[in-house]
């Protein structure tokens, strides 16, 4: 985990606003098992970061601190707790690693416990992922290859795959390098993109049958890579209109015309903030 990134305010409470308010509007609309997945993607990402032994390792005492401010009636209090540890001198890998994973930990096994109700714990992570998302900021930029490239992938579960083979070829003869990944899992797509050097991802989904999967990558992708672009292409963008606006994408097109203007702007992003970084 990089965060040689720009400074400046430790967490932008206005993306955090923004992005829990998001995600809150997302899962208003979703299934409640595709609520459920999301909060354990949220515990299971972060609590699967490596946690390091440091002169910094918070005491049980404030990370059940933390979580009750994650939980409280007070939209900001959980992100207003992470603002003042920073303050008092905490990086960034200590508030992942040591504050945000075992804040995950402890939540998940209150939840196993029924210690807390599912309500909590969807509002809890929702909370977490929104802190995560106004520190992106803090993050190293991606190196952008010298060849423009990319990473295409077929959502999890996807059969259509037309599509994505077709955009492939067509950026490819425009010079882009194109990875294409087909057909993987979840958690082999996850790991493909987590073990590249990907500054660009793009996500194609035929439809409203992809949004669980979908919003679950969405998810663990902005986690465990929070500082790569990612877009998301096919039927999906219109059968799922408002349900896709709401996944705080950088991106997002229905045709090839609109994925190239897309990848052109993504891509422009990506090197002047490494021109700059």
């Amino acid at each position: 985990m990089r965060s040689d990134g720009p400074s400046g305010k430790p967490l932008d409470i206005d993306v955090y606003v923004r992005s829990q308010a998001e995600l809150r509007s997302l899962k208003s609309q979703l299934p409640e098992d595709t609520v459920a997945s999301l909060a354990r993607e949220v515990i299971r990402r972060l609590a699967s970061r490596e946690i390091q032994s440091s002169v910094n390792t918070p005491s049980e005492d404030a990370i059940a601190q933390l979580c009750h401010a994650l939980l409280s009636d007070d939209d900001t209090a959980g992100a207003q707790y992470i603002q003042e540890i920073e303050t008092d001198g905490a990086t960034v890998e200590v508030v992942y690693l040591q504050y945000l994973a075992r804040a995950a930990q402890l939540l998940g096994v209150w939840w196993e416990e029924d210690k807390i109700s599912f309500m909590s714990v969807t509002l809890g992570t929702s909370r977490m992922y929104a802190i995560m998302r106004g520190m992106q900021h803090r993050f190293a930029v991606p190196r952008a290859p010298l060849k423009r490239s990319a990473l295409f992938a077929s959502v999890p579960g996807e059969t259509h795959t037309l599509g994505v083979r077709m955009a492939a070829d067509l950026f490819r003869q425009d010079g882009w390098d194109i990875n294409l990944k087909l057909g993987l899992t979840h958690e082999e797509l996850l790991k493909h993109v987590e073990g590249s050097d990907a500054v660009l991802v793009g996500v194609s989904a035929a439809g409203e049958h992809s949004i669980r999967a979908l919003s679950q990558l969405v998810v663990a992708l902005r986690i465990s890579n929070p500082n790569t672009k990612l877009f998301v292409s096919g039927n999906v963008v219109v059968k799922a209109s408002e349900q896709i606006a709401l996944m705080g994408l950088d991106g997002t097109a229905a045709d090839i015309k609109t994925a190239r203007e897309v990848m052109a702007k993504l891509w422009t992003d990506v090197s002047d903030k490494r021109s700059t970084a």
